[in-house]
């Protein structure tokens, strides 16, 4: 049997450094050579659409794994081939927010992530897939392992500089979040959850299959379980930033699923989720901002292996 497959984006923020990237693809050899009794296949890309053919050339040739060096964008560029096939997804944490790794339990450290692959154990997940209906634009369709959704979110994966990531960390996303606490509003939307119509005003929707509000250290009192075959919807309603900080405290302590038409603060969960906003509000998926439009997510249950500790 083949190698392993590993597909690095040599942009990504913890592999963007020449020795660096350099010390950690050594790493990468070493470990996957001596577990999988085969050297494996290295392969940098920043080309979202150079990864499909890599990995389905991987996938017809019956490599053991397809390990990802990057952020949580990697890691969905590679989970849409590999989706619904034994072949199980390693994960090297090389991006910002990386949320995939921590809410899987994988190291953060890229070193150490390199080293966890040398005794693991697979667990299946959920996966969703989304239809993109953009403003004028013939819709299109992808994947997303965490989430996609409209308003604020989007707005701060958008607007949030690539020099502060890179100064700051995942601690950008809070500096930018601030400024745009300053000028929140509320947008008019349209909820359809498994065919039921909410209709509420929006600063944020998202639709979630996993994710933390700060990896591997603050959580939701009630999680986003990634195998329980459902979408979380969260809804806040927040025109200012008082408003927002009570959106926020609400989903923080919840216990309990709730919410519909009217309300500012909802949690539901359903299998087919979409949005339509009345206005225009930016979208996102997996962290990516893609435009002003509607959005139509869909989970596939089980659809994803991916290599976590073995202790975990």
């Amino acid at each position: 049997m083949p190698g392993s497959l590993v597909v690095i984006n040599p942009h990504a923020s913890k592999a963007r450094d020449a020795g660096t990237l350099a010390a950690l693809t050594e790493r990468i050899e070493a470990v996957l050579a001596a577990r999988d009794s085969i050297p494996p296949r290295l392969c940098e890309t920043a080309s979202a659409e150079a990864v499909r053919p890599l990995v389905a050339e991987a996938l017809e040739e019956g490599v053991a794994s397809v390990v990802g060096v990057g952020g949580d964008g990697t890691m969905r560029d590679i989970a849409a081939v590999i989706a619904g096939t034994q072949t199980p997804l390693g994960i090297i944490p090389a991006g910002t927010g990386n949320q995939v790794a921590a809410v899987l339990g994988i190291p953060l450290s890229p070193l150490a992530a390199v080293d966890a692959l040398e005794d693991t154990t697979e667990r299946v997940v959920d996966l969703g897939e989304v239809t993109v209906e953009l403003e004028g634009e013939v819709p299109t369709e992808s994947s997303f392992i965490i989430g996609c959704g409209a308003g604020f979110d989007a707005e701060l994966m958008a607007t949030t500089s690539g020099g502060l990531k890179r100064r700051l960390g995942a601690a950008a996303y809070f500096v930018q979040g601030a400024r745009l606490a300053m000028r929140l509003s509320a947008t008019p939307c349209r909820v359809t959850i498994d065919d039921e119509l909410i209709e509420t005003t929006a600063t944020a929707v998202l639709i979630g299959n996993m994710g933390e509000l700060v990896p591997g250290r603050l959580g939701l009192r009630l999680p986003l379980d990634p195998a329980d075959g459902l979408l979380d919807l969260i809804v806040v309603d927040a025109s200012s930033a008082i408003g927002g900080m009570r959106g926020l405290a609400d989903q923080l302590r919840r216990t309990q699923l709730g919410g519909g038409s009217g309300d500012r603060s909802i949690r539901r969960r359903g299998k087919t989720i979409r949005i339509e906003p009345d206005g225009s509000l930016p979208l996102e998926v997996d962290g990516d901002h893609i435009g002003s439009g509607t959005i139509e997510a869909r989970v596939v249950p089980g659809a994803l292996r991916v290599l976590v500790p073995a202790g975990d």
